[in-house]
């Protein structure tokens, strides 16, 4: 249902891949960071973004989601489709400024084939619509949920909080909301806008993210190019440092599967690399051994361009005496046995690459 979502706002699904009783989805990278990540560096630094940088993500966000909300399927049919996970985690700011809604992996949709157990809560309890917790959803929950990212952006802390999850669920029913200007934020545009986006009635809200957007865009809203400033100077290293080894992976590692979650990584072999530079010295080693030796004193006998040492190359150390390397000067040793050389057989690259048991492509070193 993802992959049916295109759009500037969204995070691309490439492919879908299913083996066994596993489901993978392969999602477009996006240079950037998440929202989440960039308010903790806020937080770190003791600042808060400005409102107009945090109104203009939100308003790419709900972008987004109107798309996921009108998106059809191949019946032309309505999808109906509700993301209940909208969060700042969910929310990916790349370089150029541009906000992108991504993991729809808790979405509901009409006529999905596993639906939801009776009871089970689905999202982030802090981020959850009042209606949510009855287990009910739909998009003016996605819009609840984003007038919740906006006002902690703008707030600088998280909105609902609870000692534990039963306090937390109490806070999102009861829905009380401090104003914007009792956390130091005078914007009575904005505090409108939030006003009616975070009623406990789906009714009361917004109709539409696309409507939303243009309320918020009415507040005014920050720039591409300012939003893209202010990811630069927060984390501007950190994706710096990410780009070189995204260009080292795609490079030298072709064989090494994708990262692990943070939470279970563990550091992976650098197997193309080392397996290239292994061939290279055993090609540099067995060159040096079969050739001739230089004499004492003096330069090697053959030089690039004489007949013996390119002959000695192809063919060994018999072709380059037969080609006329001069051997008389070069003072005695022990004669070096005599190696048969055998033609190395041919490697198969067609195709250049195998696939491991658990569905990786490895590139055969032979064929780089």
């Amino acid at each position: 249902l993802a992959a049916l979502v295109h759009h500037g706002n969204v995070v691309q699904t490439l492919d879908v891949v299913v083996e066994g009783d596993e489901l993978f989805l392969v999602l477009e990278y996006v240079h950037g960071e998440s929202l989440e990540r960039l308010l903790t560096r806020c937080r770190e630094l003791g600042t808060r973004p400005p409102p107009r940088v945090v109104t203009a993500i939100l308003v790419g966000a709900l972008r987004g989601l109107h798309a996921a909300h009108d998106a059809r399927g191949e019946d032309g049919q309505p999808l109906e489709l509700v993301h209940r996970d909208l969060s700042p985690h969910n929310v990916i700011v790349d370089v150029n400024g541009v906000a992108r809604v991504a993991d729809f992996g808790v979405a509901r949709a009409r006529g999905r084939l596993q639906g939801t157990t009776d009871g089970q809560l689905k999202g982030k309890l802090a981020y959850l619509s009042p209606e949510q917790v009855h287990g009910e959803a739909s998009r003016r929950s996605d819009l609840f949920t984003a007038g919740v990212v906006l006002w902690e952006g703008l707030a600088g802390r998280q909105l609902f909080q609870g000692a534990n999850e039963a306090a937390l669920l109490s806070q999102v029913l009861l829905c009380r909301v401090p104003t914007l200007a009792s956390v130091g934020v005078e914007s009575p545009s904005l505090q409108a806008v939030l006003d009616r986006t975070l009623q406990r009635d789906p009714e009361s809200r917004f109709a539409t993210a696309a409507e939303l957007a243009d309320a918020l865009e009415a507040c005014g809203v920050a720039t591409a190019s300012e939003v893209a400033a202010w990811v630069k100077q927060l984390v501007g290293d950190t994706l710096e440092a990410r780009q070189q080894l995204v260009q080292a992976l795609a490079t030298l590692e072709l064989g090494v599967p994708p990262s692990k979650p943070a939470a279970a990584q563990k550091p992976e072999p650098r197997g193309g690399a080392w397996m290239g530079l292994l061939a290279v010295a055993l090609v540099v080693a067995g060159w040096w051994y079969l050739s001739p030796s230089p004499p004492e004193g003096g330069e090697r006998v053959g030089v690039r361009g004489d007949a013996g040492f390119d002959a000695g190359i192809d063919a060994g150390v018999d072709a380059g005496s037969d080609a006329g390397i001069d051997t008389a000067s070069t003072p005695s040793k022990p004669t070096r046995p005599v190696l048969e050389k055998k033609p190395p057989p041919k490697p198969s690259c067609n195709p250049p690459y195998v696939i491991d048991a658990q569905g990786v492509k490895r590139y055969k070193v032979e064929c780089l």
